[in-house]
């Protein structure tokens, strides 16, 4: 649909289509540049979204239960259903970053996440080295450092043109030659007595600290994402970012933005992997880096951009938790559980990433 400002001609292609202020509109909230998006057309759209990431990965968490609990009674306990909860609220809070990833478009997606969570984890527990005293300093340093390593992440992509794909994974190279050095090649430390209880510990008999934190980052980014100035610009640029452009919004510093709030999440998420585990071990989150991405976009967003929710992203990493967790009840060897789940990932992206892609 073409739009006129100016006299210029602007192909936008989204759910939501800018026009032109009309005086008689008084209703719609003015967007800064002086456009007004048409929420009707968006709302009924972003609404039937959301409810498909969220039935489908609910439904398919259910069989997977039901399947576990077939082979082996008590797997759908409240007990072991807390632990795959706590298990998958890792990886929901590093996916978080990479469904803000996704959504930027411009074929973004993060192959640094699992780097940054093995530093966050190595780092931390040097940090920490056992004292609770140094719960604040470790926080500050872990967001710094993925705040610094996003920016440079998002500084590649934009300046120097450089595929996201790309990019991510020479900055994920970096930050493993980093992990190593600061590590010495061995890990050091130890979790405090603070942060494992935050990762074995329990509210209820089985609902984990870690559950509960999870939930608390999905309302933040839920927020963030739908009643945000920068989660409507992030949606937009996804969209189409000429279109973007054109509205007033500084697509660069969106971009920036994204990459240095994802990278904050990586790490943080790197010292929820350490609570849980106890130790940290060099390349620990390396597995995490392509579950994201298939939990985000099982999650339904779309790879192309400019379409998501955090809260499927979330669900999306409870599906891949229980489906690991099955094919360990199931007693397959570690070999043929890494070819069944990569097998099921391929099946994910296929199916989910068939979407009509947005002219740029």
């Amino acid at each position: 649909m073409d739009s006129t400002r100016d006299g210029q001609q602007v192909n936008v292609q989204q759910a939501g289509t800018l026009v032109p202020p009309s005086p008689t509109s008084t209703s719609d909230r003015r967007h800064p540049s002086g456009w007004v998006p048409q929420h009707k057309g968006l709302m009924s759209v972003t609404t039937k979204i959301d409810l498909q990431a969220v039935v489908a990965p609910i439904l398919i968490s259910i069989l997977l239960l039901v399947v576990g609990q077939f082979v082996n009674p008590g797997f759908a306990s409240l007990q072991n259903i807390g632990n795959l909860l706590a298990i998958a609220a890792i990886l929901a809070i590093g996916a978080a970053g990479q469904t803000v990833v996704v959504i930027s478009g411009g074929g973004g997606i993060d192959m640094s996440l699992g780097a940054m969570m093995s530093l966050g984890a190595v780092l931390a527990s040097g940090l920490l080295n056992g004292s609770d005293s140094r719960i604040l300093l470790t926080l500050v340093v872990l967001l710094a450092l993925g705040a610094l390593f996003g920016l440079a992440n998002g500084a590649g992509i934009w300046f120097m043109k450089i595929p996201p794909l790309v990019m991510t994974l020479a900055i994920a190279s970096v930050v493993d030659g980093f992990t190593l050095f600061v590590g010495r090649g061995r890990p050091y430390g130890s979790p405090s007595p603070f942060i494992l209880a935050i990762g074995g510990g329990r509210i209820f008999v089985f609902l984990r600290w870690l559950v509960v934190i999870a939930a608390v980052f999905v309302l933040l980014f839920t927020f963030l994402l739908n009643r945000t100035r920068y989660g409507k610009k992030l949606f937009l640029m996804g969209n189409n970012r000429t279109a973007a452009e054109l509205n007033g919004i500084h697509v660069r510093n969106v971009l920036l933005i994204t990459y240095v709030l994802a990278g904050m999440m990586y790490t943080l998420a790197g010292l929820f992997l350490l609570s849980a585990v106890g130790t940290a071990q060099m390349q620990m989150g390396t597995q995490y880096t392509l579950l994201s991405v298939a939990a985000v976009v099982l999650g339904g967003t779309q790879l192309t951009g400019g379409k998501g929710t955090y809260l499927g992203t979330a669900l999306g990493s409870i599906v891949l938790v229980t489906l690991s967790s099955v094919l360990i009840t199931i007693g397959m060897a570690s070999g043929v559980r890494l070819i069944i789940t990569g097998i099921v990932l391929v099946g994910i992206l296929a199916v989910y990433s068939r979407q009509p892609k947005l002219r740029q």
